[in-house]
C-alpha cells in the first residue's frame, strides 16, 4: 500500500533530520573539547599548587605551604592528593587530629589512592597504633601497580612485630626482598628474625645478604652480628664486630647493650 504524502514533505524532513544532526554534532564537539581543555587546565594548575605545596612545607614554610593548598581547594576540593598534603601539613604542625581527619578524606574520595593509605600508615604507626597500621599497610600493599610496593611490603612487617604476628612478619619482609633485592632494611628484619628463632646458619646468610647492600654499617646490625658470631663460636669475627660497635657509634643504644653484655659474660 502507498501512503500519499503531500508535495514538497520529504525534502522537508530531510531538512528537518540534517539540521538537528548538524545542531547535535556542532553541539557535542563543542561541549566535549570544552570540557576536556577545562579539565586538562584545571589538573594542571592543581598540581602545580599541590607540588608548591611541598616545595614550602619541605622548607619549613607552613604559610607558603597553606597558601597553595587554600588556592588548589578552589580547583578541586574533592582532591585525594590534596588532602594528602593537608594531612602532612597539619601532622607537622601537631595536629594529629586534623591530620588523621584529611588523610580519612583522601581516603573516602579515592579508596585505590595507595600513596595515601601509605602515608596514613606511618601517621598510626608513629602512633604505636599497629593494628590499624597495619591493616592500612596491607590494603596498600594489595595494589600491584604501586611503584614502591616493595617499602609497603616493608612497613607491613614493621606493623606486624609488635602485635606478635611474627609468621607474617617475615612473609612481608621477604616479599619486600624479592621485589626489591636492593631493599637492605627488609634483609636484616629477616636475619634477626632468624636469630631469634635459632637460625643461626640461616641467620648469618641474611646479615651477609644486608652488609652487602648497605653503603655503612650501623648499630643495629652489628650488635645482632656479634650475638650471632657468638652463639656460632667465631670469636674474632664477634670481637671485630664489637670493636666496629664501640669505635662507630659509641653513644648509641646497642653500644651500651653490648658492654652490660659483655660485663655479665666476664662475671660467668
Amino acid at each position: 500500500m502507498v501512503i500519499a504524502m503531500k508535495k514538497g514533505s520529504i525534502p522537508c524532513l530531510v531538512l528537518w533530520a540534517l539540521s538537528a544532526l548538524l545542531m547535535v554534532g556542532c553541539t557535542t564537539t563543542f561541549t566535549t573539547d570544552g570540557v576536556d581543555e577545562i579539565r586538562v587546565d584545571n589538573q594542571k594548575i592543581l598540581d602545580n599548587r599541590i607540588q608548591l605545596a611541598l616545595g614550602y612545607l619541605s622548607k619549613g614554610d607552613h604559610e607558603g605551604a597553606r597558601q597553595n593548598l587554600n588556592k588548589a581547594m578552589e580547583v578541586d576540593s574533592r582532591s585525594p592528593e590534596l588532602h594528602d598534603v593537608w594531612a602532612l601539613l597539619y601532622q607537622k604542625e601537631g595536629e594529629l587530629g586534623e591530620a588523621e581527619k584529611h588523610y580519612k578524606m583522601a581516603l573516602s574520595y579515592d579508596p585505590l589512592f595507595t600513596r595515601g593509605r601509605s602515608n596514613y600508615g606511618l601517621f598510626l604507626l608513629r602512633q604505636n597504633r599497629y593494628e590499624e597500621a597495619y591493616l592500612q599497610f596491607s590494603k596498600g600493599a594489595e595494589d600491584m601497580g604501586y611503584p614502591r610496593r616493595a617499602e609497603l611490603f616493608y612497613k607491613v612487617g614493621i606493623a606486624a612485630l609488635p602485635l606478635n604476628k611474627l609468621a607474617e612478619a617475615e612473609n612481608a619482609f621477604t616479599r619486600a626482598a624479592t621485589l626489591n633485592p636492593q631493599l637492605s632494611a627488609a634483609y636484616l628484619e629477616l636475619a634477626d628474625l632468624a636469630y631469634n628463632r635459632g637460625e643461626y646458619p640461616r641467620a648469618k646468610q641474611l646479615l651477609n645478604q644486608y652488609n652487602n647492600i648497605k653503603d655503612r654499617p650501623i648499630p643495629r646490625g652489628l650488635w645482632l652480628g656479634v650475638r650471632l658470631e657468638h652463639s656460632l663460636g667465631n670469636q674474632d669475627a664477634e670481637a671485630s664486630q664489637g670493636l666496629a660497635l664501640r669505635h662507630m657509634f659509641p653513644d648509641s643504644r646497642e653500644n651500651l647493650e653490648y658492654q652490660n653484655w659483655l660485663k655479665n659474660e666476664q662475671e660467668q
